[in-house]
This record gives C-alpha cells, sequence and structure tokens, in this order.
C-alpha cells in the first residue's frame, strides 16, 4: 500500500520536477526543459492541452496566460516557480470542501422495497356554481399555496353581492325609522304618566300609547332581525364572490386538469388535482421479523433508483401486519435535499439487522483510487496532506475506515482530484461551490 502511494506521489511530484530543475536557468526562456519536451508529441515546442499531464493538466487555463492554448517554457516556469497568485514556493491555494472523519455505529442491512408517499394530494373542487372563464393552472405546473387555478363568472355574483348590499342599506334605515318612533312613544308615555293625576290626563289615551309603546318595540325587533338577516345574506353573497377565485389550498404540483375555460361547474365538481411534493414520508412493509432491530427514532439509509442515498429516521411502525406477507407498514421521514421526488417513487430502504458495531468512516467523495491504492487528501496546517488509506464496507455515503485515518481528521471531499501535496487550503462551504454541470 503504501509503496503504491509512493509511486502516486513521485509520479505528481515528478510533473512538478520536470518544470523546475532548470526553472531559474529558463526563468524567462519560452524554451521547454528538457523534461518538459518529453510531453511534447508533436514538437511543436510547446504543450497543448492533450499533451499536457499531472498538474499541467488540472492548471492548463491558469498556466496559459497568453491563452493561446499552449504552454511554453516561460509559463510553465512562471507558474512553477512563482504561482499563479504571485506568491512564491508554488500554485495557488485550492479552493476545497472538506468533511469531518467520524465515529459511528454501523452494522449489517437487509433492503426493503418502500415508496415516497405525499402528505397531501388531490382535486381541488369548486365551491360555487358557474361557468369557467379563466384557468391560470396547467399540468406540471408549480404552484404555492393561496396561488390562483381558476376563475368563475363573477359579474352574476357581483350583481346579487350588490342586491343584498342595497337591502342591508334599507334594512338599516329602517331600524332607524323604527327605533325613533318607539322613542317618541315612549317619550309620550312619560308624558301621561306625569299628569296621571291631574285632570288633562285621559285613561283611555294612556291606553292608546302603552299599546302603541308595546307594538313598535316589537317592530324594533322585528326590524332588527330583517338587518341581521340581510347582513348574514350580504356576507354570504361576498364569500360566493370570492370563491370564484379558485385557488391552491396547499404547495405542490398540479398533476391534472378537469375542466377547461367555457365549462359550467356546480358545487364540488373537480378543477384540478395538486400533489405536495414538498412535505413526503417513505413507507416500506417490513417483514415482522426485521423489526426488532428498528424503533422510531432509528437512521436508516434509503437508496434511491439513481444510486444516490438519503438518510430517513423511523416516525412511525403502524400496528397492523398483513397475515400473507407477514410485514407491517412502517413510515420514515426522509432528509430530502435538492431534487425531483414522486408520489409512489420506488426506494430500497436499508433495514439495520444484528447489532450495529462502532467505526471510524469517511465520505467515500474523499476516497481517490489510483492504481489499485487508496488516498485520501487530510487537511494539516491549511495544507493538502495525502494520507493512504484502506477501506471496508460502504455505509450509505461512506466508507467504514480499517486504517489510516481517525476520528476528527478532516478530509477533503470536493476538489481533491487536482490537489498536489503541500498545497494550500482554502476551505468554503458547499453552499458556495459551484454547481456541477
Amino acid at each position: 500500500m503504501f509503496q503504491s502511494f509512493r509511486g502516486v506521489r513521485a509520479t505528481l511530484f515528478g510533473c512538478l520536477v520536470l518544470v523546475t530543475a532548470a526553472g531559474m536557468a529558463h526563468a524567462q526562456s519560452k524554451e521547454l526543459s528538457d523534461r518538459a519536451k518529453a510531453l511534447d508529441a508533436n514538437g511543436n515546442g510547446t504543450i497543448e492541452k492533450d499533451e499536457a499531464r499531472g498538474p499541467l493538466a488540472a492548471n492548463f487555463d491558469t498556466i496559459d496566460k497568453d491563452s493561446s492554448g499552449a504552454l511554453d517554457g516561460a509559463e510553465i516556469s512562471a507558474f512553477f516557480t512563482v504561482g499563479a497568485g504571485g506568491s512564491a514556493g508554488g500554485p495557488p491555494p485550492a479552493s476545497v470542501i472538506v468533511d469531518d472523519v467520524v465515529e459511528q455505529a454501523v452494522g449489517q442491512t437487509t433492503p426493503v422495497v418502500g415508496r415516497f408517499v405525499v402528505h397531501q394530494s388531490g382535486p381541488v373542487a369548486a365551491k360555487i356554481d358557474g361557468s369557467v372563464i379563466e384557468m391560470d393552472a396547467s399540468v406540471g405546473d408549480r404552484v404555492t399555496e393561496g396561488a390562483l387555478i381558476a376563475v368563475l363568472d363573477r359579474d352574476r355574483l357581483a350583481l346579487e353581492r350588490d342586491r343584498i348590499e342595497a337591502i342591508v342599506t334599507q334594512q338599516r334605515a329602517n331600524l332607524t325609522a323604527a327605533r325613533a318612533d318607539l322613542e317618541k312613544r315612549r317619550n309620550e308615555l312619560k308624558r301621561l304618566e306625569g299628569i296621571r293625576k291631574s285632570a288633562a290626563f285621559s285613561q283611555a289615551r294612556y291606553d292608546d300609547i302603552l299599546q302603541d309603546v308595546a307594538s313598535q318595540t316589537g317592530q324594533v325587533a322585528e326590524t332588527r332581525a330583517q338587518l341581521v338577516q340581510a347582513e348574514t345574506q350580504l356576507k354570504r353573497a361576498e364569500r360566493d364572490l370570492s370563491d370564484a377565485e379558485i385557488r391552491a389550498p396547499f404547495p405542490g404540483v398540479i398533476s391534472e386538469t378537469h375542466t377547461e375555460v367555457g365549462s359550467y361547474l356546480s358545487i364540488g365538481s373537480p378543477v384540478v388535482t395538486i400533489i405536495n411534493d414538498t412535505a413526503l414520508d417513505i413507507e416500506a412493509d417490513v417483514p415482522s421479523g426485521r423489526l426488532k432491530g428498528i424503533k422510531p427514532g432509528t437512521v436508516v439509509s434509503i437508496r434511491l433508483d439513481n444510486d444516490a442515498q438519503i438518510r430517513a429516521t423511523v416516525r412511525a411502525i403502524v400496528p397492523s401486519e398483513n397475515p400473507r406477507t407477514r410485514t407491517r407498514p412502517v413510515r420514515f421521514t426522509p432528509e430530502l435535499g435538492d431534487g425531483a421526488y414522486a408520489d409512489n417513487q420506488s426506494v430500497t430502504v436499508l433495514i439495520p439487522v444484528g447489532d450495529a458495531r462502532t467505526a471510524v468512516t469517511v465520505s467515500k467523495d474523499a476516497v481517490i483510487e489510483r492504481n489499485g491504492s487508496m488516498s485520501v487528501f487530510v487537511v494539516r496546517n491549511g495544507a493538502a496532506a495525502p494520507v493512504p488509506v484502506t477501506v471496508g464496507e460502504g455505509v450509505g455515503d461512506r466508507f467504514v475506515v480499517t486504517s489510516g485515518l481517525s476520528a476528527g481528521d478532516k478530509v477533503v471531499i470536493r476538489g481533491n482530484e487536482g490537489l498536489r501535496p503541500g498545497q494550500r487550503l482554502n476551505i468554503i462551504s458547499p453552499a458556495q461551490s459551484p454547481r456541477e454541470g
């Protein structure tokens, strides 16, 4: 292993030596050094892109200062003696993403077929009767909660709302008049009560006014009830007018449309079907004999169709067994990253079996394999240090490390292919890394 790694390291430094051995003597000369000439397959005195190897290939565009598509001796010498960034001692710092070597519980797993299931999906229905005058969503459109989907004919509804609004105004006026008349009769009743012991008092007049007050009190109550009824009808008319705009009750993707402009819808008629693909579970029918390896909170690996793996946590084990298959449904909450996921999309759930053990693991992206040997670049004092490693079985997106690394080491997982031993590192976050292709 170490001999193989020394061979890889020699190859890397060999390319460095071939351009730096005569670097001082040829600092200003465009002529290739003797060792660089070994790469000049066509003998034209320059190293072209298809002829470059090792560090020359990895940094070709940076070294090619005049953008000629070929490297001469001066460009190569300037890069390796001063560096592309203008500081002596080698190439500029490389921007990389790193990850921790960790110690975690690992164990054997058994695959179980599962599928994505959505929390929210179904048809969005019309809440009122009316003809469709506008459709604002098509199959495949992504909508947010509250987004406009369709519009029904609102003219009739607006006229009805205006009619009831006029009735409300009339009833309010009627109630004001009835209250004023009641107040007038009450004042007359008080006046008669004030002269009850005088000769001017008329019992017949008093009885008539008493009757009028009772009658007018009932009239006020009736008018108030009519106003409340009209106001309720107005609220309903305004609600119907609002419901003429059919909106998405939750975010998701339009999977089907059920109507079109000009169609007449009744209450409950479906307009579109929405699938909320942002809120997903994974469900798998797990054999009863394998349930002892999991419980709510257990973290498992999920393998997707493209062989990518994500993590998921057991949310619930449903206590309902299928007597024919002797399986029970288990729900998992996945850790979804960027990507397109679909309802009923098949996945493979890796259910742990047997007792778990603790092992040191490293990201698979950190491991570089050359000539049958594996190595990683470890961050040491801000520079890249190549370390040969031996790995065992895969655990999701990681390898079990049997030698070469310890928990807590930081290894390069992005930008490691073009690194050179001892090269300074500029550690960036995944969010700063440009997206691939």
